[in-house]
């Protein structure tokens, strides 16, 4: 953990900062900026032109990264459990950069329908959840010291690697467990796959991570997962298979919420999680 003055002022800062409650609904608004499209399309399109730009954005340009992408998550995950802090900045680096790919590439793409389309919302948001995680990059908060972790914190990982794996044929939103398809769809590169598995490290090591980042990022995913969730369970609900493999971030998301607004003495799982300070 960094004694730096400095760093520790801002951190402190970053810190008071996402205990206030009027910072949540901020991020809701910013999540509600219109959708840019470079042709004129009616508002009642606008499921089908997020569809389309989901389906296919810049991110998916390159699928050669999508199994890469996986391997290299699993890697850090097992070198962070067994190394520890001598993995911290590498995990850290990756997840930063991970989540600024997502904000720039995952939210636009080109449409034959639309032009070119960027999620304004979902870019401004997941930028957000990047530029902490940029910072932690330097701060190094997050402490992930090798230790023994209840075993009622592993809960979280069968959540996790159902995210990680996403059993799912994306041309028809139903299950495919293809242990093929299971290494090379393009789960490792989406926000909402890949949240459950960086909140799932963050909740085994809680309270020794940056608290900042833990209420930013599992803020985010909650209203993601919540977005999606009302998408595929009502709008959308043929695709229900997709709204099932969104409960692991919807789940993870409250209890790293929860998790990230307990103070530093009540790491007791049994402990009552705080509502954040205004």
């Amino acid at each position: 953990m960094s004694t730096h003055p400095k760093k520790q002022r801002i951190q402190g800062k970053l810190d008071a900062l996402t205990k206030k409650w009027w910072l949540y609904p901020l991020l809701v608004l910013i999540f509600f900026i219109p959708t840019h499209a470079s042709r004129n399309y009616d508002p009642r399109q606008s499921v089908d032109l997020i569809g389309q730009v989901l389906s296919a954005p810049f991110i998916y340009s390159f699928p050669v990264l999508m199994p890469i992408a996986k391997l290299v998550t699993v890697v850090l995950i097992v070198g962070v459990l067994v190394y520890g802090n001598k993995m911290r900045r590498a995990f850290n680096v990756y997840v930063a950069i991970l989540y600024l790919a997502l904000a720039l590439f995952q939210t636009a793409a080109v449409t034959d329908t639309y032009g070119l389309v960027i999620i304004s919302g979902n870019m401004a948001l997941v930028l957000v959840v990047a530029l902490v995680w940029v910072w932690e990059v330097i701060a190094e908060r997050n402490d992930f010291e090798t230790r023994k972790h209840p075993l009622w914190r592993w809960w979280v990982a069968p959540l996790a690697v159902m995210s990680l794996l996403a059993p799912v044929d994306a041309s028809t939103m139903s299950p495919d467990f293809n242990p093929v398809q299971l290494l090379t769809n393009e789960a490792g590169l989406t926000f909402c796959m890949m949240t459950p598995v960086v909140l799932a490290v963050l909740t085994l090591f809680h309270p020794t991570v940056n608290p900042a980042v833990l209420r930013v990022s599992s803020f985010a995913g909650m209203l993601l997962g919540v977005i999606n969730m009302i998408l595929w369970f009502v709008v959308e609900s043929w695709g229900w298979w997709m709204g099932v493999l969104h409960i692991p971030l919807v789940v993870l998301s409250i209890y790293a919420f929860g998790l990230a607004h307990v103070r530093a003495a009540g790491e007791s799982h049994s402990a009552i999680p705080a509502l954040p300070e205004g």
